[in-house]
């Protein structure tokens, strides 16, 4: 079983099981062609989250997030004393060293079946072959036209040479993503990290006022994560733990709810089941604010996520009225138990029983919307899911206060 967003992929996902893969190696195949075909979300230039159960039970979250360029500094997108969040958004600035091709090179590796060649391989033809772009891609195209053309490498892939944006079933050929391919598959993955993608990044950087160089991409690191386990009732949820606030957040807001019959109340008033869910993130994202962050650099309470924590904050909920919630709450031994230093989502499950989920992204539509030349390599802009002033919101409005500033190797908080 495989889903994903585009049926190119999925394909792509069976195709490597029924040639003898796992559910790992069919869900990297997805990850690697929705990077073709549905580039405006995901991609080599990016990152994401890897969480596995494999058959024998044991779980595994594969961590490869993006990470703050070396030179980067706390107020890199402060000008005249006001954070510019276009900076952070668009262009030489806006991309963290990405992780996701490191990561799904190690999980193929530990626990796949076939040679990251073989995954590469569907997304390859992809590229040189050509796709007819659907509606969505068409639109987002339209849509950040103005600043996509602002990168000459991005605009000879994208539009058309009148500069105007295609139209739905037009033919998209990436020819130099098709290269990088190759490349990966015959070289690996030092290729990208230690070898010519990564001297054309630092040189296109050096051109355009970004600080990436190729040292950045020669020190990227996965990191292996403890899963986050939590029951709600009579279930087990296994989430992702910090950088990334879902996994949290989930098991916070499922211990808030705990005390309620969410069930009585959504089948006798929507409306108030519609309050306790807006008043239960609220309580949930004052935490998020301030506490989440990169566990190797921000203490992070594990008692976010103690059930207690969330029979207390429960008490907090009037179904009669909004309550406002002016700061964070205080999770138990915030001080001692810590955490352990646009998108797209792919599921697979195989019938040895593994299962697997992997969220990849380059953050906004097209990312940093710069495609290194020669590449084909669109980069993310994940520079913006840092703080980069206390109380200015990111491209998705969320807040985040001084466990999320910027910071040099930090990887900044993920709200997938």
């Amino acid at each position: 079983m495989v889903a994903t967003v585009h049926p190119l992929a999925t394909q792509a996902a069976v195709d490597v099981m029924r040639d003898g893969g796992n559910a790992v190696d069919a869900a990297v195949a997805a990850a690697l062609t929705l990077g073709v075909v549905d580039g405006y979300n995901s991609g080599i230039g990016g990152g994401g989250f890897i969480l596995i159960r494999r058959a024998d039970g044991k779980l595994f979250a594969i961590d490869g997030r993006e990470m703050a360029p070396a030179k980067a500094t706390r107020d890199m997108y402060v000008r005249d004393g006001q954070a510019d969040p276009s900076l952070s958004q668009v262009g030489a600035l806006a991309s963290g060293v990405p992780g996701a091709l490191a990561a799904y090179d190690k999980v193929i590796r530990e626990h796949g079946r076939l040679p990251l060649a073989r995954l590469l391989k569907p997304g390859e033809k992809l590229a040189d072959d050509g796709f007819e772009i659907n509606e969505p891609y068409a639109n987002r195209i339209a849509q950040h036209r103005a600043a996509l053309a602002r990168f000459p490498a991005t605009k000879a892939v994208l539009l058309r040479e009148d500069g105007s944006a295609p139209p739905a079933g037009t033919t998209l050929v990436q020819h130099d993503l098709a290269k990088t391919y190759r490349a990966i598959a015959e070289h690996g993955v030092d290729w990208f990290y230690k070898g010519p993608f990564a001297e054309s990044v630092e040189t296109w950087m050096e051109t355009n006022g970004g600080i990436m160089t190729a040292e950045d991409l020669a020190n990227y690191q996965v990191k292996s994560r403890e899963p986050l386990v939590s029951k709600y009732r009579e279930y087990t949820i296994v989430g992702f733990p910090p950088p990334s606030s879902g996994g949290v957040h989930v098991a916070q807001m499922l211990n808030i709810l705990e005390p309620f019959d969410v069930a009585a109340i959504a089948d006798k008033d929507w409306a108030a089941y519609l309050h306790l869910m807006a008043e239960t993130m609220k309580l949930a994202f004052a935490d998020r604010a301030h506490w989440l962050g990169d566990p190797d650099f921000a203490q992070v309470p594990r008692g976010l996520v103690e059930p207690q924590y969330g029979r207390e904050l429960a008490k907090r909920i009037q179904m009669d009225r909004t309550t406002p919630v002016r700061s964070h709450g205080q999770p138990p031994r915030a001080e001692t138990e810590l955490f352990e230093r646009h998108t797209t989502h792919i599921a697979a499950a195989d019938a040895a029983g593994n299962w697997v989920g992997i969220t990849a992204t380059i953050n906004t539509t097209f990312g940093s919307k710069v495609v290194i030349p020669g590449t084909g390599v669109v980069m993310n802009n994940e520079m913006d899911d840092f703080s980069i002033q206390p109380g200015v919101p990111n491209a998705f409005g969320l807040i985040g206060a001084e466990a999320n500033a910027v910071a040099p190797g930090k990887r900044p908080l993920s709200s997938m």
